[in-house]
């Protein structure tokens, strides 16, 4: 016969059941904190190592339109003085000065920025002056080449001059965060940072509302008047809705790398110079590059933020 249990092995099972009971709990919650742990110091990684990339692919592509101009000025020399002497009416000694020089600033400053980009010990402030460099060169080219009334080569240089505003705002915020910066005459406020970065915020949205309005490449809103098409609405309209939100800096991160994917999906599809006839090729090489180039602003703009004249600036000082 089976011998009944007396209550003190009953209490000794009880406690040895609770021991292992509060051993796999404390287990379970040590596991769960262990994996808390490693699913939020995976996300600073990851939005470090997509902060890392953009800072060194916005600039990148922001100087790729320089250096394949300077490199057509080298292919076809001949040509370009031609345009120079039979449409500029310029001299040939100014003409090619002009065209030297163009070359000389576009390529040395595209090199300059571009090593400052990729090499983190590089001199800042010889990257800040090669930015304002070719700044200035996309200030002069539409006088250059008798472009003024091309608006949209207008718009485009403009769009442009925004990328190389917020490319100037990157290294002046890099500069500053290096030990003895104020030898470099930075400016103790920040206004005149954030109002750098407004501007370039604003010029850099100019080309979307070009295209979304009056664009050959998206049909424009005043095309749909006339003959209505699904496809071209839907990309007026993203267009119009992305800029505005870059614009008015709000959800400028999202909104400027889904603006930045697009533009090179679309650049695929508008500028294939690689199949297109010999007499178009050279026209859809150069907007192929300059659309990259942008492409490069907006990843700046996506990694260094809108500044502080946003609404994502007024929205967190509101909720703080």
């Amino acid at each position: 016969l089976v011998q009944p249990q007396s209550p003190t092995i009953h209490a000794t099972m009880m406690l040895g059941l609770f021991a292992v009971f509060k051993t796999a709990v404390a287990t379970a919650e040590a596991a769960s904190m262990d994996l808390e742990g490693a699913l939020i110091s995976r996300v600073p990684s990851g939005r470090r190592r997509r902060q890392e990339f953009l800072e060194a692919a916005g600039p990148t592509l922001l100087v790729l339109t320089f250096l394949e101009d300077s490199l057509r000025v080298v292919q076809q020399w001949e040509g370009q003085m031609a345009f120079m002497q039979s449409t500029m009416h310029l001299g040939y000694y100014l003409g090619a000065t002009l065209l030297f020089l163009s070359m000389l600033v576009q390529t040395v400053g595209s090199l300059v920025v571009l090593h400052a980009a990729l090499v983190p010990s590089a001199k800042l402030g010889l990257a800040k002056r090669a930015t304002w460099s070719l700044l200035a060169f996309t200030i002069v080219q539409p006088f250059m080449y008798g472009e003024l009334t091309n608006i949209d080569f207008l718009c485009r240089s403009l769009t442009l001059s925004g990328g190389l505003l917020l490319c100037t705002f990157a290294q002046s915020k890099q500069l500053a965060s290096r030990p003895r910066a104020s030898q470099w005459g930075l400016p103790q406020s920040n206004f005149a940072a954030d109002k750098l970065q407004l501007f370039g915020r604003l010029m850099l949205t100019l080309l979307f509302f070009f295209e979304a309005l009056a664009g050959s490449n998206s049909g424009g809103l005043h095309s749909l008047i006339e003959a209505p098409r699904l496809l071209p609405a839907v990309t007026a309209v993203a267009l119009i809705a992305a800029a505005v939100l870059i614009a008015v800096g709000f959800k400028t991160e999202w909104s400027a790398l889904l603006l930045a994917g697009g533009l090179v999906l679309l650049d695929l599809f508008w500028y294939p110079f690689w199949s297109a006839p010999s007499y178009r090729a050279d026209h859809m090489r150069y907007y192929f590059f300059q659309t990259l180039s942008v492409a490069g602003g907006l990843m700046l703009l996506a990694v260094h933020g809108p500044g502080a004249i946003a609404l994502e600036k007024r929205a967190a000082e509101k909720d703080f």
